[in-house]
């Protein structure tokens, strides 16, 4: 019998974005206000799936944010996201959100994290248990910090990808799992003992990236709707089930979209200027979902994923 398939859907859930994902002055937040209660969570609730909000610290400090996500929560997952930036200790407006996380001291790095649940736990009375890096800058401390916080599950490991040419040198997971694990705790894209669970965003190699001198200037495929196609999308879908089912065979299969709550608006984000531009890239999530709808794929939340796989 072949294992059972689990989506989970991540939207990273930021603040408005412009060109070059500059920050919108003032901070606004039609992203989350219009984004999640009118696009979003009815496409969800339309196809009887979970959605996970992993939400930036300046999200949390917007009331009408908050009230617009605490509307949803009974039906959605929420968890947290790091632009440290925008988190305390030394808080600020930046014009675009370029920091990685890894490269603060550890002391820094652990002071913003504590900020970040704590105004979590402000906004929504109880701890959050998911946790994605801003710009998937996770580092040697970051796992040791989030166990120490009650996280259980963290999803900033990308497969196939190094982000040395996006200004973080040696933050890469060319070899790093695609299936849920436990991590490594100085290096979240290797096995090891922590007890978190690593939940990769699914990503898998380009066909021709094993190609001489063709194959390093292709970008590998993403789930997730903000490039290609809706056949495109199921196509990945598709293709990372069976390669999961290859390598095991009686072992659950978890795949884990991504994107950002204001890519599905147009003018909050680079890649959707126009109305047209912005119902197109909402159209592929949809594909995803009506996919997992026919082939059975249970849509869970982030951190429902350790109890499907501990079963």
């Amino acid at each position: 019998m072949s294992a059972k398939v689990f989506l989970t859907v991540t939207i990273d859930t930021e603040c408005d974005k412009g060109a070059r994902w500059r920050v919108k002055r003032p901070l606004a937040f039609e992203g989350v206000t219009r984004g999640v209660t009118l696009h979003l969570q009815p496409l969800f609730r339309a196809h009887r799936a979970k959605a996970t909000y992993l939400l930036s610290p300046e999200v949390m400090r917007h009331e009408p944010s908050v009230a617009a996500l605490r509307a949803v929560e009974a039906e959605a997952e929420l968890g947290t996201h790091l632009h440290g930036e925008l988190a305390e200790p030394g808080a600020f407006e930046p014009d675009e959100t370029k920091a990685f996380q890894r490269d603060y001291p550890e002391e820094v790095e652990r002071d913003k994290l504590v900020y970040l649940t704590r105004v979590f736990r402000d906004a929504f009375g109880r701890a959050p248990r998911s946790f994605r890096a801003g710009r998937f800058g996770v580092g040697p401390a970051t796992l040791g910090i989030l166990e120490d916080l009650g996280y259980t599950v963290e999803s900033s490991v990308t497969p196939f990808m190094d982000w040395a040419p996006n200004g973080a040198p040696g933050l890469a997971f060319l070899d790093a799992p695609t299936q849920p694990y436990h991590p490594d705790r100085r290096d979240p894209g290797r096995r090891g003992s922590s007890p978190l669970w690593e939940v990769p965003v699914t990503i898998l190699p380009h066909p021709l990236g094993a190609v001489p001198l063709l194959g390093g200037r292709l970008e590998p495929r993403w789930l997730r709707p903000t490039r290609g196609s809706e056949r495109g999308i199921v196509a990945v879908a598709a293709d990372a089930i069976a390669r999961a089912r290859a390598e095991a065979p009686t072992r659950p299969v978890v795949l884990t979209c991504m994107f950002h709550n204001v890519e599905i608006l147009p003018g909050t984000s680079p890649y959707a200027e126009t109305e047209g531009q912005a119902l197109a890239i909402l159209r592929r999530p949809r594909a995803l979902l009506s996919f997992a709808e026919r082939e059975g794929i249970a849509v869970i939340g982030l951190a429902d994923v350790p109890g499907v796989l501990e079963a």
